[in-house]
């Protein structure tokens, strides 16, 4: 499976998201106490893996929709 650069970006920061909420939910658990940043950062990667999602379905809406009808406006 070959992936594009944007999709490896995305891959990769799933991962790391993934990595600091796991992190942050055990230290919330274990009541240890954390740095500041670290609930910003994990809702700052979870934004852009939002807005790289919401981008890839624009993209594939826009690409059906110029393929049904023909042209670049329709």
């Amino acid at each position: 499976m070959t992936l594009t650069s944007n999709q490896q970006l995305s891959v990769l920061a799933s991962a790391t998201g993934l990595v600091l909420i796991a992190f942050y939910l055990i230290t919330l658990y274990l009541g240890i106490d954390t740095v500041a940043w670290l609930p910003d950062m994990v809702a700052g990667i979870a934004g852009f893996e939002l807005a790289m999602f919401g981008q890839g379905q624009w993209t594939a809406f826009r690409r059906r929709r110029t393929n049904r009808r023909g042209g670049e406006r329709g």
